[in-house]
Parts: structure tokens; C-alpha cells; sequence
């Protein structure tokens, strides 16, 4: 990566061999492959002239001898991420209240706005005119490279935490009669590589009734590490066709969604059929068969899958309409029906 150039500090003219005990700067600086190269396009060369205004971060001494994120310079360096992994990186770190957004704004020396915009896009390029862009993929890529660990929040309590305060306390109870601790959820799975027939035109069939899908809603966001703005950008993220909203799916949306009640109520909603992508998609990754619920609803809907477009509040008109001919004896009746 010819494009780094490290500066050192003011002092004597440099000579050909580095002092004793000094590691030279390329075997110091060599870039570790990301992990996440997943959908991943090269941005072109970009010009990073600001210098990181995290001063305070400094190496640790057995890997950069010390080194301050001052003293690497990016400027001609290729962004070897793209927007959507930057944007992934940053939803981590602000997840894990480490800082908020404004706080990291400051930290990159952009402005607020620059920031929420680039989060507010999706895409591997899409956002990558925003400064927020090259400033966030500088300040993450200087500390992978000294190997500085990213700030960590407050850690959120544990399972076993709350039940061992909440239990009271007594003498002499065997160990049986300990209450039972619930066992941390694993993360959730990996689902990039998976895609569904009738993805790409959010025409995927649905299986699952809205209230099944509030059920797996509310056990998903009892995962440990799993947070409603996590969630939502995952569903997000299932959508690819002209259902897909403008922006990224709201918390009150969540909420609202979560408050319905109704084997149909919410179907409408394009987050319940995200939902249901996002949940379909992991079943798979994860192998596990179709539940006795999936498939009595095939049984029931048949291969198109749940109507959605019309839900639990929708209106409904009962048409009486006449059948037969006139005349005594001769007319029938029967019923229609019409959605708004």
C-alpha cells in the first residue's frame, strides 16, 4: 500500500538504517484483509487530508511502539471498504452506546447532518459522496491498522445477573431448587447469502399470520445483543422492490406492528412481510423444518400465501345482490363481499 506514509516526529535527519529497537514503519503498517468483504466494490481513490481528531488514541506498545493515529497519513490511500460495510461498522459501534451519533460526528470531524444522511442511505456506493463516507472509513481503518480497540459502552446486564438479584436470598436450599438460568441466545446467523424466489419484487409467498410473526418479533428482540434498530435495519434490508420504503423502517412502526392483534391485522405492512423474510431466511440458514403453523397456513392459503393486501382494518361492505329471475319464486339472494 504504497498510498501510506508514515511522518515521524520532528528530530534528526534520518539515516538509511533505522535505530535500534525501532520496527520500520512497513513492517508495522501492513493492512490486514477485512472480514467482511461481502457485496464489496473498490471505491475509487479518494484524498483524505484531514487528520484524525482522536489524538488521545495511542497504540499499544508491544504492537505500534506508542504510535498515535497522527502519525499515519491515508492521503492517495484506496477506501478498501464500501458504503454499506462503513455504515456497518458505524451502527455496531452506535449500538453498543459506546457514544452517540453526535459524539461520533465530532469524533470524524463531520457535521451531524453529513452523517445521518450517509446512515440514512443503502448501498455499496450509495453514500459515497457524503464526508461521513471518507472520514468514518479513516478513523476505523488507522485504529485496525495500530490495532486499537474501539471504544466499548456500558455492557448491558447479563441474564444470570438479574435473576441471581432478583432471587431472595435463603439458607439451606439445595441447588435444585436454585432458580434456572436462561442461557444467552446466539447471534443472529448470517443470511446474506441466502436469497427467496420473489425476492427481487418483494413478492415472496407468506406463511406465517401477522400474530405468529408479533410472536417471533418479540422473542428475536429478547436475543441478547439484538436491539429494535438493528432489527429494523435487518428487515430493512429484505425489501429490494417498489414496497420498499424511502427510509428504514421507524421504531414507532415496531411498536405499532407489535400492538395489533389479529391473525391478518398488519398484513398490509411492509414491515410484517420484511419480517417474515428476514425469520424464513434463517430458518433456512439454520436447517430447522417448517413449524405445524407454516404449514396449516400453506394448507389454508394455498402457494400465493397470505393475502396482503388487505388486512384486519380494512372496511368491509356486504353486498346484497340478487340472483335468478323476477317474479314470485323466482328470485334468490346472496351475499358479496368488498374491500377498502
Amino acid at each position: 500500500m504504497s498510498g501510506w506514509v508514515y511522518r515521524p516526529a520532528l528530530g534528526p535527519p534520518p539515516t538509511s538504517n533505522p535505530p535500534a529497537g525501532v520496527m520500520p514503519i512497513s513492517a508495522l503498517l501492513s493492512p490486514q484483509p477485512d472480514a467482511d468483504k461481502e457485496n464489496m466494490m473498490p471505491a475509487p481513490s479518494k484524498s483524505l487530508k484531514r487528520k484524525s481528531l482522536d489524538d488521545h488514541a495511542v497504540a499499544p506498545t508491544s504492537a505500534g511502539h506508542g504510535l498515535s493515529l497522527d502519525d499515519i497519513d491515508l492521503e492517495g490511500a484506496t477506501i478498501d471498504m464500501n458504503c454499506d460495510q462503513v455504515r456497518r461498522k458505524i451502527n455496531n459501534l452506535l449500538d453498543s452506546n459506546a457514544m452517540t451519533k453526535t459524539a461520533f460526528a465530532r469524533e470524524i470531524g463531520v457535521s451531524a447532518k453529513s452523517l445521518s444522511g450517509f446512515l440514512g442511505v443503502h448501498g455499496p456506493m450509495n453514500g459515497s459522496g457524503f464526508a461521513a463516507y471518507d472520514s468514518a472509513w479513516e478513523w476505523f481503518k488507522k485504529r485496525e491498522m495500530l490495532g486499537i480497540p474501539l471504544p466499548v459502552g456500558k455492557k448491558q446486564k447479563t441474564t444470570t445477573a438479574s435473576v441471581a438479584a432478583s432471587a431472595p436470598a435463603a439458607t439451606g436450599t439445595s441447588s435444585a431448587s436454585a432458580p434456572k438460568t436462561k442461557t444467552p441466545a446466539s447471534a443472529t446467523p448470517d443470511i446474506s447469502s441466502i436469497t427467496l424466489p420473489g425476492e427481487e419484487t418483494d413478492s415472496v409467498p407468506v406463511f406465517d399470520s401477522c400474530d405468529e410473526m408479533r410472536r417471533k418479533i418479540n422473542l428475536h428482540l429478547k436475543k441478547d445483543g439484538v436491539t429494535q434498530a438493528s432489527f429494523l435495519r435487518d428487515i430493512y434490508a429484505q425489501l429490494h422492490g417498489p414496497s420498499k420504503p424511502g427510509k428504514c423502517f421507524q421504531s414507532v412502526q415496531l411498536q405499532r406492528f407489535r400492538g395489533m392483534k389479529g391473525s391478518n391485522c398488519g398484513a398490509k405492512s411492509a414491515l410484517y412481510y420484511g419480517a417474515y423474510v428476514f425469520f424464513e431466511k434463517i430458518r433456512i440458514k439454520e436447517g430447522k423444518p417448517k413449524t405445524k403453523h407454516r404449514l396449516e397456513m400453506e394448507q389454508l392459503w394455498g402457494p400465493g400465501g397470505a393475502d396482503r393486501e388487505h388486512d384486519g382494518n380494512s372496511r368491509v361492505w356486504v353486498l346484497d345482490v340478487k340472483r335468478g329471475g323476477g317474479g314470485r319464486g323466482g328470485a334468490g339472494r346472496g351475499m358479496g363481499y368488498a374491500y377498502f
